[in-house]
């Protein structure tokens, strides 16, 4: 027998999630298309835009069977296309680099969230396009030179057992050298607020409110700071610190993009730094490391309510399908 069910609600929140985060990069590489000077990145940008759009119909279409209502998301109101450049087209390269891998991270996540055939297909196929539009941005950045590596340290000579407690360290005190899984958590944490910074500068360049300005401005003071909290542990272990992630920001004011958009993106910006650090947490057994990584990531919650309630107050929070209240129904 045949068997068709409804969608779970994980199903119903993964194809929300996966909507509103890739009607919001439309919009972006939209803007990056028109403004790209760079021949050798426009078939990337071609290949990132036909993956945002298979994912935008393809959740659009699911949600659709299940007379599900589809969200608002972004669209061309969000975006101004005659705006002229902020970012580089480097550094445009390295967004696109970058927003791949989280959804990469993000369609995995969804198919393990996924029981239907058709919503494991969907993200199955969502995965196969972004971690291809993964791999040319890598390609094109290494062709470029321009792909930031981790720092190198000695091949060991021989594998060892941990021998004493004291690899775990305490909080004060000398500190034993990091190990390689530790520091390749630290190279992702310098890379996302290095790339968050650039991205907020050009933010708070451009966008309109005043208290949207000052938000960023926040942020960009965050992930600066974050940055020189990552670059010390490496300097203190005499660890080769990577080449930096910046970009140049152009000197308009105009908005290419609206500010809900704008703080939309903050908000992921703000949820992937939380999921790394506590993914670093876990990875990292030095314990100052571990609480290092804590106080950051609390500091980095507070941003991100503060955002939350900030987007409330202006009504550009769109509320996710919710399960009925059953204290109010029964009132």
């Amino acid at each position: 027998m045949e068997h068709s069910s409804k969608l779970t609600s994980s199903e119903i929140g993964v194809l929300w999630n996966a909507y509103m985060q890739n009607t919001m990069t439309e919009c972006i590489l939209n803007h990056f298309q028109k403004i790209n000077e760079d021949k050798i990145l426009e078939p990337i940008l071609k290949n990132g835009l036909s993956t945002i759009s298979f994912i935008i119909n393809g959740v659009r279409q699911l949600l659709l069977t299940e007379n599900i209502p589809i969200p608002y998301g972004f669209s061309e109101d969000d975006y101004n296309a005659d705006a002229p450049r902020i970012y580089s087209d480097l550094f445009t390269l390295r967004y696109i680099k970058y927003m791949s891998a989280i959804g990469t991270a993000n369609c995995a996540a969804s198919l393990e969230l996924s029981a239907r055939v058709d919503v494991r297909q969907f993200f199955t196929k969502g995965l196969e396009l972004l971690t291809s539009l993964f791999n040319a941005a890598s390609d094109l950045l290494l062709q470029k030179g321009a792909y930031i590596r981790s720092p190198v340290i000695p091949i060991p000579e021989k594998n060892e057992y941990v021998k004493e407690e004291s690899f775990l360290s305490g909080v004060l005190g000398r500190h034993r050298p990091v190990t390689s899984v530790e520091l390749s958590h630290i190279s992702k944490a310098l890379e996302t607020n290095s790339i968050g910074r650039t991205f907020i500068l050009g933010f708070a360049q451009v966008a309109r409110s005043s208290e949207v300005k000052n938000y960023m401005e926040r942020g960009k003071e965050i992930a600066k700071k974050h940055e020189d909290v990552f670059r010390e542990i490496l300097l203190n272990d005499d660890i080769p610190l990577p080449s930096t992630w910046d970009s140049t920001i152009a000197p308009s004011v105009i908005p290419p993009f609206s500010d809900k958009l704008m703080m939309f993106h903050v908000n992921i910006l703000n949820a992937t730094s939380i999921a790394n650090y506590g993914a670093s947490t876990a990875g990292s057994l030095r314990k100052d490391l571990g609480l290092t990584y804590s106080r950051l990531m609390s500091e980095v919650l507070n941003y991100a309510d503060d955002g939350t309630k900030m987007m409330i107050k202006n009504k550009w929070l769109e509320q996710p399908p919710q399960a009925p209240d059953r204290v109010a129904l029964r009132s």
